[in-house]
């Protein structure tokens, strides 16, 4: 009896016949953390330009709402981990060639820079908060008042890192699926940029949301407008790329086109995402309403959330990849007809 073993590392049930790895929570975790890099970058932007009048909201209230974004989608990112113990090992050394690494170092260094700008701010932004923290017995005054103003001295050095790993945290998110070559509809140099213009966006709906005076308001609302332009020439183009590259990104970017995640992606994303948000602020151009800015920013926002949601879906349901075509008996029996040992060839 001669036996003959096909050996695949592709035998996962969480993998074939697609991938079924990363739910809602990544979803979630990708958005909250371009969501939370935007505000970081307007943050940082508005106290280094002086706009301390114009944009109060910006510089003294948002960073702490960027905060508990944050931790946020850090614990919906810890919570789908599988080892959980084991997430200090992520800190144990640096792989240059990892995005992933990269990912966990910035978020290591984002925290204590978008806490030190929140610090800075709370006594203007939220001061029943300050005075209620600085009255707590013992610490207050020898301890928290002293922190208050050691951050605000140190605001305008910290509005520069925020707008660095701000920058550094929207985009990790698109170059973190970028990177996994496996899956065709994630490999495109184009998710980078186009997660970084829309955590911006997300982040400017957020200023406009929270907007303290009218001149911020509609600031922010002319900023979004731009950024909503740019993102859909991204999607135009990560669109085009798919479209002109091999058959299997053919067959993924069909997922959006006319498969199963086309009526999300056309009417949720396009239209009511990106499209109407777009119409409703260019109406706004020369003077802002606090109800339609409002209501377009939380457009926006949702926008957002589907961008992350969508991506994430459509990337595990293709892979370059067809059990059908690779594993082929009729090939090895072809190889017997030609006289040839068919392990000779491995």
């Amino acid at each position: 009896m001669h036996e003959e073993v096909l050996a695949s590392v592709m035998a996962n049930p969480r993998v074939v016949p697609q991938l079924a790895i990363w739910g809602w929570q990544i979803a979630v975790y990708l958005f909250l953390g371009g969501f939370t890099g935007g505000i970081m970058v307007f943050s940082g932007w508005a106290l280094l330009t002086g706009r301390d009048i114009q944009t109060p909201f910006a510089i003294n209230r948002a960073p702490l709402v960027g905060f508990i974004a944050l931790s946020v989608g850090m614990t919906a990112l810890f919570s789908d981990l599988e080892r959980k113990l084991h997430v200090w090992r992520f800190y144990t050394v640096l792989h240059v060639t990892s995005p992933m690494s990269w990912g966990s170092w910035i978020l290591l260094l984002v925290f204590p820079a978008i806490i030190v700008l929140a610090l800075a701010g709370l006594p203007a932004g939220f001061p029943a908060l300050a005075r209620w923290l600085g009255a707590w017995p013992v610490v207050g005054k020898p301890l928290i008042q002293p922190i208050f103003k050691l951050c605000y001295f140190m605001r305008r050095f910290a509005a520069v890192m925020n707008v660095t790993l701000g920058i550094a945290l929207c985009i990790y998110t698109g170059i973190l699926l970028s990177s996994f070559n496996s899956r065709p509809f994630w490999h495109s140099a184009l998710l980078g940029p186009l997660f970084l213009v829309s955590g911006l966006s997300t982040g400017a709906a957020m200023m406009i949301l929270g907007a303290g005076t009218p001149e911020e308001r509609h600031l922010f609302g002319r900023i979004d407008l731009g950024l909503i332009l740019a993102e859909m020439t991204l999607i135009g183009l990560l669109l085009i790329d798919m479209l002109n590259g091999n058959a299997m990104q053919q067959h993924a970017v069909a997922y959006l086109l006319g498969g199963h995640g086309s009526e999300l992606f056309w009417i949720g994303f396009i239209g009511l995402g990106l499209g109407l948000p777009l119409l409703l602020e260019a109406a706004m151009w020369r003077r802002s309403f606090m109800v339609i800015a409002g209501f377009a920013s939380v457009l926006v926002l949702i926008g957002g959330f589907l961008l992350r949601d969508i991506v994430v879906t459509a990337g595990q349901q293709t892979s370059w990849t067809q059990l059908n075509n690779q594993f082929n008996p009729d090939l090895l029996g072809n190889l017997r007809g030609d006289g040839e040992d068919p392990n000779s060839r491995f």
